[in-house]
């Protein structure tokens, strides 16, 4: 299998998942259970338990007094013990955690650069169905949630590995169901052919090992060392990699301006530069460099010091990226029929889960107060996901169309579910929407908007305006990594403040 085949064969497969997280590894006969297991299974022998309510306590006492009192000691009480396991896993030790990565390119690296007489294999798991998969934040002991697969998205500011792996840890109860896994195998044939392909696109250990060890492991005694020159545009490309990754976009826009600068006319620079900018909140800036990015995609794709080979499927991998984050960065600007225009584009160009551009245009025709296409939108989001930014986005929706019994349904719906933000702003205006309706009960009225005020005309209400703040919709879903970089940038569009609702005898005259 080419590279190519095996990178559309794992999205082919993983494609009616709702958020597909992947996992590489360099023997396909390995067994996907964490390295505590292993451990212990090594130090019990015949005395390992078979009982997995025996091996679930187990491990929960060899983190305990192996892992976290020891590593208390170390630093205070700073971190939780699922902060503490992560950065120990990350530095090599065997915990519980088992690795896994929402950039499918990640995975393929960890699956094809060890073992060359091996065939690897990859799992996709789908941690957006809340039928296999639970957040751990949900959880008051993530340790201990039955058949239910559990995930734990690390803090990003634990460390660059975790960043430039874009890492989500699933956590062994002690093991993952085998139905949850959908395992892809990678023939040892392509690992060769799919190494080199995925080090032209810029994945390489000084890439994913972006921390303090990594980069002592890089410059260790028996490293081979290149001579130093004047840097190669790869070299500035991964000088830019490094410091986006770990959070210093400013060192990476300068490293991408230079990068432009050595390759004018190629997509992936200026996609680098768009991503930077819109990290630094420089939308404006960042959309022109998008714009340049899409103008070059027709153009031949220089990677690692080649042009790589099949180059419309490459652009069509970075296309959905680019005309998302123009989308995001125009609606950061207020230009929300540009915006909407783009998602439209980066629909059409989506093979895989659709939520966050259904949810981010969703929030640009809101903003243009095209409330029932804009419900739509945000319908299809729960559709694919449920989730309180979906319910909180179709409660505001019915009530700017001034239909607030609805809208109190919508608000409920999303009272008990993640995020936790949008589920508090579902709660509060969940209470707000029952008092609405009190008091227009058994009443007819006349709704009217204008700016961030929804008037209702009811000729009962006796004394001064009625007023109810509605907290806003969700900012929208950040950046993705338009130029095949594994980090995100900035958020884009954040949102707006709230409204309100206010009860009024007579509409002012000027409401349109």
């Amino acid at each position: 299998m080419s590279p190519e085949e095996i990178v559309q064969a794992v999205v082919r497969q993983s494609r009616s998942m709702t958020r597909p997280v992947y996992r590489g590894q360099a023997d396909a006969e390995w067994q996907p259970e964490s390295g505590a297991v292993r451990r212990l299974r090594h130090a019990y022998g015949e005395d390992f338990p078979v009982d997995e309510s025996d091996l679930q306590s187990l491990v929960a006492e060899y983190h305990k007094e192996q892992l976290i009192m020891p590593m208390q000691v170390i630093d205070g009480s700073s971190l939780s013990d699922l902060q503490r396991l992560s950065v120990l896993q990350h530095q090599g030790a065997a915990t519980g955690l088992l690795d896994f990565t929402e950039y499918l390119l990640v995975a393929l690296w960890f699956a094809c650069t060890e073992l060359p007489d091996k065939d690897g294999k990859i799992f996709a798991l789908d941690i957006g169905n809340p039928q296999i998969a639970r957040n751990s934040r949900s959880l008051n002991d993530p340790f201990d949630a039955g058949q239910m697969t559990v995930y734990y998205e690390p803090d990003r500011s634990l460390g660059a590995r975790i960043i430039a792996q874009q890492s989500v840890f699933v956590i062994c109860n002690p093991r993952i169901p085998n139905q949850h896994l959908l395992p892809i195998v990678v023939p040892q044939a392509s690992k060769g052919p799919l190494q080199n392909y995925l080090m032209r696109l810029g994945l390489s250990k000084t890439a994913l090992f972006g921390d303090i060890p990594g980069l002592a492991a890089a410059n260790a005694t028996g490293t081979p060392l290149q001579r130093t020159g004047p840097s190669k545009p790869e070299q500035l490309r991964d000088r830019g990699n490094r410091a986006y990754q770990a959070g210093r976009y400013g060192d990476a826009l300068a490293a991408y301006e230079l990068y432009v600068k050595a390759l004018p006319n190629v997509a992936q620079p200026q996609c680098l530069k768009g991503d930077a900018l819109a990290a630094l909140r420089r939308f404006e800036e960042a959309g022109l460099a998008y714009t340049k990015a899409i103008e070059n995609l027709d153009r031949p794709i220089y990677l690692g010091g080649h042009v790589i080979e099949n180059q419309e499927f490459i652009a069509n991998l970075m296309r959905r990226a680019l005309y998302y984050n123009r989308g995001n960065v125009r609606a950061a600007t207020d230009e929300h029929r540009g915006a909407v225009e783009d998602f439209d584009i980066a629909l059409r160009h989506d093979d895989g889960p659709k939520r966050d551009v259904l949810k981010n245009r969703g929030n640009s025709k809101f903003a243009l107060h095209m409330f029932t296409e804009a419900y739509q939108d945000f319908e299809a989001v729960s559709l694919e996901r449920e989730g309180s930014d979906a319910a909180l986005a179709m409660g505001n929706c019915k009530v700017m169309m001034g239909e607030f019994g609805d809208a109190l349904q919508q608000y409920l719906s999303g009272t008990d579910v993640g995020p936790e933000g949008s589920a508090a702003h579902c709660r509060a205006n969940a209470e707000q929407a029952r008092r609405i309706l009190e008091t227009l009960e058994g009443h007819e009225f006349e709704v009217r908007r204008e700016g961030a005020i929804v008037f209702v005309k009811a000729a009962h209400i006796r004394g001064q305006p009625l007023h109810f703040p509605i907290a806003g919709n969700s900012g929208n879903t950040g950046n993705i990594p338009s130029g095949l970089v594994t980090a995100r940038g900035g958020k884009g569009y954040e949102g707006m403040d709230g409204f309100a609702v206010v009860i009024v005898t007579q509409l002012p005259e000027l409401v349109l």
